[in-house]
């Protein structure tokens, strides 16, 4: 389904492909999504692992923006490289308002990660995204905005996706 078509007042698990894509503006739907979990028509939930992935993409891409740092590797040259680290500072402005609007923030439970070596089992999906469904679950949450189509194969889930991506 489409990400414009999520009902109001659902709950809604927000993957990172999301949040990347309303911050590029990649996906107007996306960006959309944000604006109806800001008024309160929609109820968003960004699990922490889902947060921390997204300030690990924002900090790489600023990095490359800046040309500190190119070719393979990107991660391990910036951590040998903390000066380079702590001369970043547009990602941090990227996440404060993007944690503004009114997004809840989950934490991720010692059983999330026992349910998400279950459904990694069941569905063949990698740790991250089996989190996400672990968090969903134990949240009763069905509802999943993503643009990964391996979470149409998760039984009891509703899949949100952007239908207007232009990357």
């Amino acid at each position: 389904m489409n990400l414009s078509r999520i009902p109001k007042q659902q709950t809604v698990i927000i993957d990172t492909n999301i949040l990347f894509y309303a911050n590029q503006r990649s996906s107007l739907q996306a960006v959309e999504l944000l604006e109806r979990c800001a008024a309160q028509e929609i109820f968003g939930i960004v699990p922490v692992h889902i947060l921390a992935e997204l300030i690990h993409i924002f900090m790489m891409a600023e990095a490359r923006d800046l040309g500190l740092i190119k070719g393979a590797n990107p991660a391990k040259q910036l951590s040998q490289s903390p000066n380079k680290v702590k001369s970043l500072y547009r990602y941090e402005g990227l996440i404060k308002d993007l944690l503004s609007i009114g997004l809840q923030i989950e934490t991720i439970e010692r059983e999330d990660f026992y349910a998400a070596i279950s459904i990694q089992r069941l569905y063949g999906i990698l740790t991250n995204d089996a989190l996400l469904i672990a968090v969903a679950q134990r949240l009763r949450v069905s509802a999943v905005a993503s643009a990964d189509k391996i979470f149409e194969q998760v039984k009891d889930i509703s899949l949100y996706k952007p239908g207007d991506l232009k990357i």
